[in-house]
């Protein structure tokens, strides 16, 4: 018996994860709740059980402490909660929750400590150049308590959190730990980091100067390094008490940049955690379909691992955490997610659990989502898109050139450009990373679509060169493959034979008075007959086509200064660069464009800009795309197949239609949406059914064309409100 007076076997009701196997490899409806010290006092573990239940979720996230403790225990650093007494909250929370067949996850956090604890080992933690402790700062500003860092490397970090981890087992029947913010921002000089470094890179540690600056990429990569053999430490320390114990960390991925920082790498959480979480609060400032972009993105790191989003359904991007955010808006987030084939956690941040938080207005805003869920997990856990085109995710570009403000970031914005450029068209995507690239991830791309990969090795300018040679369709942008590995600039691009074209190395500013020239008659240009103008904006790259067989719709024309009027003109339109190319490679074909075409989609929002990216798009997939409607583009539509059972389909269909605000307050009903399917092989519709329908009941028929081996299907949804979710199984 623990110290709670619980037993450890599995007692009570039987969990809903043990009938399927490991159960954190399946759908996951998490609640959390980070309970402040005062929370503790009279503490409702029946209330927040009831609550769980009411919510139907099936893991249930509680303190165990770090910075605060939930418990008590003999470790050489100890914080325990000032109001806890002699109650022992985390036995009663885990019995209650078994019993419940409720996982139990327990979250410690060891980003920092008091000063007494420092004071008592200051060896054991973080210091800078000069030999300073380090303050933990949120957003650039000092905590009010001045917390102490530790290190990856530092006893605190690593022996203290180890044997904390294994006290917490030893006490109570938990199924997990969540690692909180294993972050340690910049360089630290402490004993262990000097000496390792100079064990490993045989070098003093890198002083002065900018941490962001180059001078610190090789710091940078070691201390990510290090992160990771920690978390894999971790893991292990949780694995030693069976294989159904799960281990996960707060580690921010794809929306944010944390590389330069804190030396967070997104693909760390591939080999080091149980599933794959990451953070994406509810903020207005991000697109709507950032959790399914999340999703799809861990997907590609790891297709057998459940992909989780970590959002709040109270205020802002974590700033405004105790006010309950826009309740359209957070609905949309968890649909997004789901349509994705995602799971999702529930970060409340405050309270004894949400329905005794201070702003309760969201508390029971998604029980339905996640009762539906619950009901649906057999064929919502494992999709993946039905899709012809995949991103390519290029890390390096991203450790690069991406920035957290978005005015000044040159890769991940260009990401966010091309993928709304595809949601407008309703083209069905997926995610390859770089690490990844070559034959067996590219089986059955129709379509790689890379934005602005600048840094591209060797290895992935062959995989992409014989992918097109060998009959497939890219679409890049901008400076893709102008780069090396180490960031130095190549002087010509890496793909320009298949481009068609050759950097001059010269690049003109269009962010002011830019214009682009079109020729008409061309299916790149194809909607802009009536104009001889488009617009263009942020820097051009002058490049020159190879030879006369490769073609170029639309050109280069020099800055047109508005001012004054009766001087706003230029000798000609007409320019030797073009800005678009289409070039027949192998039996392959490429669009390359000169210009960040799809940031601008993101950043400026011209439809000169979504026009010819969907027009590139449309000319290489000719038709492979499998889903065409007449629905706006405010409505998403998602199409998957289900993982492990052939012929069965997913259709999802998300209303964003709304007034143009955000965020978004209410939405704006949609009616008489068609949607047509092409699903080659497929033969027949044998059952269409509707896992949540709104209004009058979606009409769908289904018709088989022998000549093309395509079962067509055909689906009529009257009314769209929110969200409708249809199951189609074909033979």
């Amino acid at each position: 018996m623990d110290a709670g007076g619980q037993g450890l076997g599995r007692q009570g009701r039987v969990m809903e994860h043990d009938m399927t196997g490991k159960w954190y490899e399946q759908q996951l409806r998490i609640q959390q709740t980070v309970l402040r010290e005062i929370d503790i006092v009279d503490y409702d573990v029946e209330g927040v059980v009831q609550y769980l239940k009411d919510t139907h979720a099936n893991v249930f996230i509680v303190n165990g402490g770090g910075i605060v403790d939930f418990f008590r225990h003999d470790l050489a650093i100890s914080s325990p909660n000032r109001f806890m007494g002699e109650r022992d909250i985390l036995a009663d929370v885990t019995k209650a929750c078994r019993a419940a067949g409720i996982r139990v996850i327990v979250r410690v956090d060891f980003r920092g400590v008091d000063k007494r604890h420092y004071d008592q080992h200051p060896d054991w933690f973080a210091v800078d150049a000069e030999g300073k402790p380090v303050p933990f700062q949120w957003h650039g500003e000092p905590l009010p308590e001045t917390l102490y860092a530790p290190c990856y490397l530092g006893w605190y970090r690593n022996e203290h959190a180890f044997g904390y981890a294994r006290e917490l087992f030893r006490r109570y029947d938990i199924d997990g730990i969540w690692e909180n913010a294993p972050m340690q921002m910049g360089a630290c000089y402490c004993q262990r980091c000097s000496e390792g470094y100079r064990r490993d890179l045989g070098k003093e540690l890198p002083r002065g100067g900018n941490f962001d600056s180059p001078q610190y990429d090789e710091y940078r990569g070691w201390k990510a390094g290090k992160l990771m053999t920690h978390l894999k430490n971790f893991q292990a320390e949780v694995k030693g008490y069976g294989e159904d114990k799960a281990f996960c960390a707060e580690i921010f991925g794809l929306f944010y940049e944390y590389y330069k920082k804190a030396s967070y790498d997104a693909y760390a959480v591939k080999a080091t955690m149980d599933f794959m979480v990451m953070p994406l609060f509810v903020a207005y400032h991000e697109p709507l379909q950032a959790p399914a972009t999340l999703v799809k993105f861990q997907q590609s790191l790891d297709a057998d691992k459940t992909p989780v989003v970590l959002y709040g359904h109270l205020g802002t991007a974590n700033h405004l955490r105790y006010v309950s955010g826009a309740p359209a808006e957070v609905r949309i987030w968890m649909w997004q997610a789901i349509s994705a084939g995602g799971s999702l956690w529930d970060c409340t941040f405050t309270g004894q659990h949400p329905g005794r938080a201070p702003d309760r207005r969201n508390a029971y805003l998604g029980s339905d989502i996640f009762a539906w869920m619950k009901e649906h997990q057999g064929v919502l856990h494992g999709q993946q898109p039905a899709a012809a085109v995949a991103i390519l995710y290029s890390q390096q570009s991203d450790i690069r050139f991406s920035d957290n403000d978005r005015s000044q970031d040159r890769y991940f914005t260009h990401v966010m450009g091309l993928e709304q450029a595809l949601l407008d068209a309703h083209v069905q995507y997926r995610f390859i990373r770089d690490a990844d690239l070559g034959a067996d991830a590219l089986q059955g791309v129709r379509l790689l679509a890379v934005p602005n990969a600048a840094v591209l090795g060797e290895r992935e300018i062959e995989a992409i060169r014989a992918f097109v040679a060998g009959g497939g369709r890219l679409l890049a942008t901008h400076q893709t493959s102008l780069c090396n590995p180490d960031g130095s600039q190549r002087a010509d691009f890496g793909l320009a034979d298949v481009f068609g074209c050759h950097y001059t190395g010269l690049q003109k500013d269009s962010t002011l008075w830019g214009y682009q020239h079109v020729q008409p008659g061309h299916p790149l240009t194809a909607g802009l007959e009536d104009t001889e103008l488009v617009a263009n904006w942020g820097n051009t790259l002058l490049v020159r086509k190879r030879d006369d067989q490769v073609e170029a719709p639309l050109g280069y024309v020099p800055r047109i200064y508005p001012q004054p009027p009766e001087r706003a003109w230029v000798n000609s339109l007409q320019t030797d660069h073009p800005t678009v190319v289409l070039n027949r490679f192998g039996a392959g074909e490429c669009v390359y464009f000169s210009t960040p075409i799809d940031r601008n989609v993101a950043m400026h929002g011209h439809l000169d800009f979504s026009r010819l990216l969907a027009n590139a798009v449309r000319h290489l997939l000719a038709g492979a795309n499998p889903v065409t409607t007449n629905a706006p583009a405010s409505v998403q539509l998602a199409l998957n197949k289900v993982r492990g059972a052939p012929g069965k389909y997913l259709l999802h269909a998300i209303n964003l239609t709304a007034a143009p605000r955000r965020p978004i307050a209410a939405l704006v009903p949609v009616h008489g949406v068609e949607v047509q399917l092409q699903l080659p092989g497929a033969k027949r519709l044998k059952t269409a059914t509707a896992l949540r329908g709104e209004g009058r009941a979606a009409e769908i028929s289904g018709s088989y064309d022998d000549r093309a081996d395509c079962l067509t299907v055909n689906v009529k949804l009257p009314e769209l409100l929110e969200y409708t979710a249809l199951q189609l199984d074909v033979e």
